[in-house]
C-alpha cells in the first residue's frame, strides 16, 4: 500500500477515535450539560465539577499512558482507551445521581487519557513529514464529535423530553464501539522501537523531564487545557441564558463544531510551510479575540462571531502544541515527552471548569469565566514567543519511509 493512501486511512481512524474520545467523552458534556443540571438538579458548581472529574481521571492517567505506549506499543493503548470510553458513555444513560455522574466522567478521562497520547505517537511515528495535517486531522474527531452533539441535541430534547441528554449519551456509546473496530483494523505501531532508548530514570529526568524547552511547552500546553474548556463547557448555557432558542443555541454551537473540523488540518498544513511557532501565536490571539463578542453584546451575532472564530482555532492551537512538544527533544523520547506535556494539560484542565463553575455562581455570571479564558490565552500567547523548533532527524525520517514502502 503506498504511502498516500495509508495516510488518508490513519487519518480516517485517528478523526474516529477522536471523535468518540475527546468529541463525545470530553467535549460534549459542554452541549449536554443544561439538560443535566435541569434533570438532576445539579447547581453551576457541581455542572463544573463533573467537568473537573473527567479531568481528574485523565491526569490521573495520562503521564503512564506515554510511559505504558514506549514500552508495550501504542495500538494496545488505544483500543483499550477507547473500550474504557465506550463504557462510560454506555453508563452515563442510567445515572440518576451527582455521585453517580462523577464515576462516569472519571471513567471518561481515564479511557480518553490512555487513547489520546499513544494515538498521536502513531500518527507522529508513521507521518513525521506530515505530523502537523496528521495531527490536526486526529483533531478534527473533537470538532466533528462536537457538530454532532450540538446538532442532536434539540432534536433528542424534542423526541424524548427530559430524557432526551440519555439517549445520546446512549448514541454516542455505540458509536464509540464502532470506532473501536476501526481502530483495530487500521492502526499500526510505528516503525520506530521507541521504547529501547528510555529504559534509565535519570536519562528520562534530563532529556525529557527537566528539559527546558519540553518544561516551557508543557506550560503553555497547560494554560491553553485551563481555558479552552471553559467555553466549552459554559457557552451554550450562556447562550440559553442570553434567551436565544435551544434550536438556534445548538446551531450557533454547530458552527463552532463545523469550523473546528477544518481548524486543525488547516493549521497543521499552515504550520508545515510557515513554521509552528508562528502558527501558534496567530491561533492564540485569535483565540483570545474570540471570547470577547459575547461579553460586550450577548446577542445573537456576538455569539456567531464567536464560535467562527473560536471553532477555526481552538482544535489548530491544540495540534500544533502537539507537533511542537514532539520535536523538542530526541524522536525516541516521543511518547514520554507527549505524555509529559499532557499532564500540564490535564491538570489545567482539573481547575478549569471546577473554577470556572465557582465563578459563574459567586463572581458575575459566565462572562467572568469567559474574561479568565481571554487572560490564560493571552499569557499563553506571551510565552509561546520564546519556543524553539527543533528539526527532526533525517535518518528516522528514511526509517519510516523505507516501513511505509514495505
Amino acid at each position: 500500500m503506498s504511502q498516500e493512501q495509508s495516510i488518508w486511512k490513519y487519518a480516517f481512524a485517528s478523526a474516529m477515535v477522536t471523535i468518540s474520545t475527546l468529541g463525545f467523552g470530553r467535549m460534549s458534556y459542554g452541549i449536554l450539560m443544561p439538560f443535566m443540571k435541569e434533570s438532576l438538579s445539579l447547581t453551576y458548581e457541581q455542572a463544573g465539577m463533573l467537568g473537573t472529574s473527567t479531568s481528574i481521571g485523565y491526569l490521573g492517567m495520562v503521564l503512564f499512558a506515554g510511559i505504558f505506549a514506549a514500552k508495550w506499543g501504542s495500538k494496545r493503548l488505544v483500543i483499550l482507551g477507547t473500550l474504557l470510553v465506550t463504557c462510560g458513555l454506555l453508563y452515563m444513560p442510567w445515572v440518576q445521581s451527582y455521585f453517580l455522574c462523577l464515576i462516569g466522567m472519571v471513567l471518561l478521562g481515564v479511557g480518553t487519557a490512555f487513547a489520546y497520547t499513544p494515538l498521536v505517537n502513531i500518527v507522529v511515528g508513521w507521518f513525521p513529514r506530515q505530523r502537523g495535517m496528521m495531527i490536526g486531522f486526529l483533531l478534527s474527531g473533537l470538532g466533528l464529535g462536537t457538530l454532532i452533539s450540538s446538532t442532536l441535541i434539540s432534536f433528542f430534547t424534542t423526541w424524548f423530553s427530559s430524557n432526551g441528554w440519555r439517549y445520546l449519551w446512549l448514541l454516542y456509546g455505540l458509536l464509540s464501539l464502532l470506532s473501536t473496530l476501526v481502530a483495530q483494523i487500521i492502526l499500526r505501531d510505528p516503525p520506530i522501537a521507541l521504547h529501547k532508548t528510555v529504559q534509565k530514570d535519570a536519562s528520562l529526568l534530563r532529556e525529557v523531564y527537566l528539559h527546558k524547552r519540553v518544561l516551557l511547552v508543557a506550560i503553555i500546553y497547560g494554560l491553553i487545557g485551563f481555558a479552552y474548556l471553559l467555553p466549552q463547557n459554559f457557552l451554550f448555557s450562556f447562550i440559553l441564558e442570553a434567551h436565544i432558542d435551544r434550536y438556534s443555541a445548538g446551531q450557533i454551537v454547530a458552527l463552532g463544531g463545523f469550523m473546528s473540523i477544518f481548524s486543525g488540518p488547516l493549521w497543521g498544513i499552515i504550520s508545515d510551510k510557515i513554521g509552528r511557532k508562528k502558527s501558534l501565536l496567530i491561533t492564540l490571539f485569535l483565540g483570545t479575540i474570540a471570547m470577547l463578542p459575547p461579553i460586550i453584546f450577548p446577542k445573537l451575532i456576538g455569539f456567531v462571531i464567536s464560535q467562527f472564530l473560536w471553532g477555526i482555532t481552538v482544535v489548530g492551537m491544540l495540534s500544533l502544541i502537539l507537533a511542537i512538544s514532539t520535536e523538542q527533544i530526541h524522536q525516541s523520547y516521543a511518547p514520554i515527552a507527549l505524555g509529559y506535556v499532557t499532564v500540564y494539560f490535564a491538570a489545567g484542565q482539573l481547575v478549569g471548569p471546577g473554577l470556572g463553575g465557582w465563578m459563574i455562581d459567586h463572581l458575575g455570571g459566565i462572562p467572568s469565566s469567559l474574561l479568565l479564558c481571554c487572560g490564560l490565552l493571552l499569557t499563553a500567547f506571551i510565552l509561546s514567543t520564546q519556543l524553539h523548533k527543533e528539526v527532526v532527524g533525517e535518518l528516522i525520517l528514511q526509517k519510516v519511509d523505507k516501513s511505509m514502502e514495505g
